[in-house]
């Protein structure tokens, strides 16, 4: 809707101190003149036009973003800005400013500004239960979190508005935040009101209103700014779960479908030769036939008990001569000690070559034991195709790192937003 048609001429009177112009275009419904030459707040008669002096507002050399007088298109509407009131939380230093805005089908609207944020506020016609449970208050299907309570100080003003700007000093406020979605409460001894508000982007605000200078710029995070996620949170969530489940399950169907079956078990001696070295043996060949297997080497020493054994060797293509080398300390040890059990290490270990190419393979092993205690064996097998648990963590980390990234931010983004 075209402002300039809908609304009649301004009356434009002279401020009975200053002789500043005071621009009127609200006509019957401006209560309240603020001079923006000298600060001074009148009253008007809406039947005669009087003027009537009620303060004086200090100037502070504000310069606003807004102007009386600018238009400019939010949500599809066309507002025209009607005032600017610059206000302060009692008690701190919080200062914000509140541009009153009005289009002559959708009424009057705010648009308030802190810190660089800005939320656009619209009166509610159905206010929403004051009741909530455990502090949360639930409005048009959306839980609100308290987010602060107070009152204001009104700094100064300039403009036309429907009542004495004054008034907005006696109200108590309380917020409420669903981001970007954000409920105040305000009341005062003689009215109780409720506004919705929603947080608008800067650039918004400067392109609606065709300004060629840049708004204020943005400080921390704002109590209704909505992080911005290259996916929404219950969706990242459901994938999530998803792909943890579906990478499980594939791993189980992977381990009962193809393997692992044993290629090679086989119980060797030790001893010592007569030089009293300890004696290197060799297994018996084994063959891969796929073109890529993955091999998982166990050994386990017989009847090791509070003792120590120790194997080092190496895997041996025979074709290429290629070696793999492995060590394995092993020791056990237990007992009792203040009437507790303990134990200590296993009595097995083991290694995982991957990606082995078809071909003959051996094995060759070095063992080593106490000489004063030594151990007459050990048993060593050969197993391909075992179950990788290692990729599957490693795919498991590589696809929740993207939402793990994502609670980071959020965790961090509403950390800030709260001041933790």
């Amino acid at each position: 809707m075209d402002l300039r048609i809908t609304l009649p001429a301004a009356a434009r009177p002279l401020c009975p101190t200053c002789s500043a112009e005071l621009v009127i275009r609200l006509h019957g419904l401006s209560r309240c003149i603020v001079c923006p030459g000298c600060g001074r707040v009148f009253s008007r008669e809406t039947s005669t036009g009087k003027l009537s002096e009620l303060r004086r507002y200090h100037i502070r050399n504000f310069i606003p973003y807004l102007v009386p007088g600018d238009s400019g298109e939010l949500f599809g509407r066309r507002y025209l800005v009607t005032g600017w009131v610059q206000k302060k939380e009692k008690g701190t230093s919080f200062k914000w400013v509140e541009y009153h805005l009005f289009n002559p089908v959708h009424g009057f609207a705010q648009l308030s500004v802190f810190d660089g944020h800005w939320t656009f506020h619209e009166q509610l016609s159905v206010y929403p239960l004051d009741v909530n449970i455990n502090g949360i208050l639930v409005f048009d299907r959306r839980a609100y979190e308290p987010y602060n309570s107070y009152s204001c100080i009104v700094l100064e003003a300039a403009g036309e508005f429907t009542r004495d700007v004054n008034d907005d000093q006696r109200a108590k406020l309380r917020e409420l935040i669903s981001p970007p979605y954000m409920l105040t409460r305000e009341s005062d001894p003689d009215e109780l009101a409720w506004y919705l508000g929603q947080y608008v982007e800067p650039a918004v605000v400067k392109k609606g209103f065709a300004k060629t200078k840049e708004p204020p710029l943005r400080s921390g995070i704002g109590a209704a700014q909505p992080m911005k996620l290259a996916i929404e949170k219950d969706v990242l969530r459901t994938i999530s779960i998803a792909a943890v489940a579906v990478l499980v399950l594939t791993q189980i169907l992977l381990g009962i479908s193809s393997g692992p079956y044993t290629v090679q078990e086989r119980s060797y001696a030790t001893g010592l030769d007569t030089a009293g070295s300890y004696l290197e043996v060799e297994g018996p060949p084994f063959t891969l036939s796929d073109h890529l297997s993955a091999v998982e080497l166990r050994v386990a020493p017989r009847d090791l008990d509070n003792n120590w054994f120790e194997v080092g060797g190496a895997l041996v293509n025979e074709g290429t001569g290629e070696v793999r080398s492995f060590n394995f300390n092993i020791e056990y040890y237990h007992g009792y000690e203040g009437g507790e059990r303990w134990s200590e290490g296993g009595t097995k270990d083991g290694i995982v070559f991957s990606a082995l190419p078809a071909g003959t393979y051996h094995l060759e092993f070095q063992p080593a034991f106490d000489r004063s205690r030594p151990v007459g064996g050990f048993v060593a097998s050969v197993d391909v195709d075992p179950m990788l648990w290692s990729n599957m963590w490693l795919m498991l980390a590589l696809a929740l790192a993207f939402p793990l990234l994502t609670w980071y931010r959020v965790s961090n983004f509403e950390a800030n937003r709260w001041g933790d």
